[in-house]
């Protein structure tokens, strides 16, 4: 059977067997094009870095502790081009098709992983999120995404894009199965508690819109949660555009550090809206880049602290996910604003949760930011939040 080439990879394993029984016996699931797998090519979405690198003589302890869990893998998937785009296409594979709204982006980087997700070829999946490639796919396709604390799960043996940010993460379509995949993954962490206190930034109840604060507001009175104004951004002298940009002057200093050999020689394979990415983020200094981890280590700082009130809660993306057809123009500017939103977990190194709200006609949601390394927090107060309360 010939597999659609915008969500499957060529050059495979197409299938992986369980190791043993575990605790997912009977689950199947794919992985991101950035993980290894002995004795095959890791692609990073691009042909020519498929074309210019060797197999792999490892493969990722994550792939490992799913098939030892008893999950079978279905095969590696798309991601956008070197992990550098959060949009879903790819202009040498072609752009997945969003099974929740099919005139619509899937979302990237972790497009195939959702993609694959939320069609029902797998009951769950793993990519990574630097900038929101976990959280942006699972708003635009209806899914639930963890993107852990940052260092929490290992990215041994796969693609780096920066290392300040860079963390594994996890597709599925309910958050039972999203638990249990993580705990398997990271066997000790504890159960985690419900946090009854939800932090709503004064800055970001307008782009909540009519529709999400109407659900909120069902789900936090039914749960007997209390939600709580506050204006962190403000009192920290913060727009959103500041925090995006104090974002990719990171990410884009480390992409360059890792990457430049490459990119020398490679950077004109790459689609040009990424080409023209990677020439901005040449541009940064190294006195620029010394001064943004500064600023990140303050403002990862003054989130923790104001975290000690509760878990943060967010839109995950502006709204519902943009057309096919939206101009590159307005893609790029819709790309700020986004990563406005991604950036504050980012910057934290902390983990998020997206809550897809399946009620509304086009995909869209909420997410809960919480403390570093209280990944499990999230994922029970999300199971009190939509179910009324019950534990």
């Amino acid at each position: 059977m010939t597999r659609d080439s915008s969500v499957y990879c060529s050059q495979g394993p197409e299938h992986l067997d369980a190791i043993r029984s575990g605790p997912l016996n009977g689950k199947s699931f794919v992985f991101k094009d950035l993980f290894d797998v002995e004795g095959f090519t890791t692609g990073a979405g691009n042909p020519k870095w498929l074309e210019t690198h060797e197999v792999a003589n490892r493969t990722s302890p994550l792939i490992l502790s799913l098939l030892m869990a008893g999950a079978e893998c279905h095969g590696r998937v798309q991601t956008d081009e070197l992990a550098y785009s959060l949009n879903g296409d790819n202009q040498h594979y072609g752009t997945p098709v969003n099974p929740k709204a099919p005139e619509c982006l899937p979302g990237g980087s972790s497009s195939g992983s959702a993609v694959a997700v939320a069609r029902g070829d797998v009951d769950f999946s793993i990519g990574t999120d630097t900038g929101g490639s976990i959280r942006v796919p699972a708003s635009y396709c209806g899914l639930y995404g963890l993107r852990p604390s940052h260092g929490e799960l290992s990215l041994d043996h796969s693609f780096e894009l920066a290392k300040s940010f860079d963390t594994p993460g996890i597709f599925t379509r309910d958050l039972a199965l999203l638990k249990d995949v993580f705990h398997c993954l990271k066997p000790s962490s504890d159960i985690g508690k419900p946090v009854r206190n939800l932090l709503l930034d004064s800055s970001l109840k307008d782009m909540l819109g009519g529709e999400r604060k109407a659900l909120l507001q069902k789900w936090v009175t039914s749960s007997k949660m209390d939600l709580i104004e506050v204006d962190f951004l403000s009192e920290q002298g913060l727009s959103f555009s500041q925090l995006s940009l104090l974002f990719r002057q990171i990410q884009g200093y480390e992409i360059i550090e890792k990457h430049s050999e490459w990119l020398d020689k490679w950077q004109s394979s790459l689609a040009p809206a990424i080409a023209m990415r990677v020439d901005w983020a040449r541009d940064i200094t190294k006195q620029e880049y010394q001064d943004a981890k500064h600023q990140q280590q303050i403002l990862s700082d003054a989130i923790e602290k104001t975290l000690e009130q509760g878990l943060w809660l967010l839109p995950t993306t502006p709204g519902a996910p943009p057309k096919l057809d939206t101009p590159a123009s307005e893609l790029a500017e819709y790309r700020t604003q986004l990563m406005s939103l991604t950036s504050l977990a980012g910057l934290g190194g902390l983990p998020q949760l997206h809550i897809p709200m399946t009620e509304f006609s086009s995909p869209q949601g909420i997410s809960l930011v919480g403390r570093k390394n209280s990944d499990s927090s999230l994922i029970a107060t999300a199971k009190l939040l939509t179910q009324g309360g019950i534990i």
